[in-house]
């Protein structure tokens, strides 16, 4: 007896695919009038990219977040880095329903490597000194709403 699949597509292996990391101004001791500039939040861009390699039953799942900062104006630092997730579907593509697949997308894509995107932009941001907030938890819940509500690339002008 075959154990169950609970979810067709796992996660087998994540690398940092790319990273680059600049700093754009000189640390120097921080006055007021450099406080009250700052207090804008940093730029936080973010883009899902999914590559299937179906002769393997496997597909790569590329996240990448870039982060300027303090404010978007006049950056101090910017981040950029890409993550690869390395997923394996436990059945051919061919059998995963299509609502899998948009759930994928949509939603456990993200919230798999979301983890490993906090942990490296908080080593990142400790290692340059650069005062940021640690990325958020995602609500796995909201964003499935969030994309339930949104249009469809087809919808889309």
């Amino acid at each position: 007896m075959e154990p169950e699949v609970l979810y067709p597509l796992q996660l087998l292996d994540v690398r940092l695919y790319t990273v680059t990391l600049e700093r754009f101004a000189p640390e120097e001791p921080a006055t007021e009038s450099d406080q009250e500039q700052s207090t804008g939040a940093p730029f936080l861009g973010i883009n899902i990219e999914i590559i299937r390699h179906a002769e393997h039953r496997q597909l790569s799942v590329f996240l990448t977040l870039e982060l300027k900062g303090p404010d978007g104006k006049a950056p101090e630092f910017r981040l950029h880095f890409v993550i690869e997730g390395l997923f394996e579907a436990q059945c051919d593509f061919d059998a995963i329903d299509a609502a899998t697949w948009e759930e994928f997308e949509r939603t456990s894509a993200i919230t798999l490597l979301w983890p490993y995107a906090r942990e490296y932009t908080h080593s990142f941001a400790r290692r340059m000194r650069a005062d940021l907030p640690v990325l958020p938890t995602l609500h796995r819940l909201q964003i499935r709403k969030a994309t339930e509500s949104a249009p469809t690339l087809e919808e889309l002008p």
